[in-house]
């Protein structure tokens, strides 16, 4: 086994899963034009990988300012497996969670139920940049790491942004674009976005904080580095 496939087996990462999460992000960049049951099928052999592709714990960014919120309904865009959309429930919040992978959406049911929140955490297929949610509707919005290709960009983030009622909270977290110089791997370069591009999609919002926020990584190398999460949260 090559010296650099050892190291990954032993910080607990499979080479090979990595291979074909690079294929499916490939192949998502030739599906840009396609329809979302084509992008669904990508998602759902990325998925088929691995009986689990996230850790199933939240992301900090949402931690953090969730916990200063009193609980409500919240939307969870691009769920994946559930982690956000369960530990939100688990606090008390009503939780709809969407993803285009149908194997994801299962995952989640699943947890949910084992967790025993099925009350609270719903979750559907769909694809939010064709069928957005409901506007006026949610008491937090969230998209954790939620890149698209730039067809879909601004029906899903627009959608995202009508979606929360007055006095609630929109909250966007990405990659920020500088990582892709630093050699950590992100998603496709024109998937990411600047932080004035992000800026744009909270016009209407009496409040707008955007920053960026640094955490460990490792490049490509394996290697220390800092990356950075490009943060937009908003208030109605």
């Amino acid at each position: 086994m090559p010296a650099r496939a050892a190291r990954q087996r032993r910080r607990g990462r499979d080479p090979g899963r990595r291979a074909v999460w690079r294929r499916a992000r490939g192949a998502r960049v030739k599906a840009a034009a396609g329809s979302s049951d084509e992008l669904a099928a990508i998602w759902d052999a990325r998925y088929g990988v691995s009986e689990r592709l996230w850790s199933g714990r939240v992301n900090p960014v949402l931690e953090a300012e969730a916990v200063r919120l009193t609980a409500g309904r919240a939307l969870d865009a691009g769920c994946g497996e559930g982690g956000d959309s369960l530990w939100l429930a688990r606090r008390g919040w009503r939780v709809t969670g969407y993803d285009l992978s149908a194997v994801a959406i299962e995952r989640s049911r699943a947890e949910a139920a084992r967790l025993g929140v099925s009350d609270l955490a719903s979750f559907d297929r769909s694809d939010l940049a064709v069928d957005p949610p409901s506007e006026s509707a949610f008491d937090l919005v969230s998209g954790q790491y939620l890149h698209v290709i730039p067809s879909q960009r601004e029906p899903l983030y627009r959608g995202l942004a009508a979606a929360v009622r007055p006095g609630g909270m929109l909250l966007l977290v990405l990659h920020d674009i500088r990582d892709l110089e630093l050699g950590i791997a992100r998603p496709p370069g024109d998937t990411m976005l600047g932080a004035e591009e992000l800026r744009a999609f909270a016009d209407g919002f009496t409040s707008v904080h955007l920053e960026l926020r640094p955490r460990a990584a490792v490049d490509r190398a394996e290697a220390p580095a800092t990356a950075h999460d490009l943060v937009l949260r908003v208030n109605l």
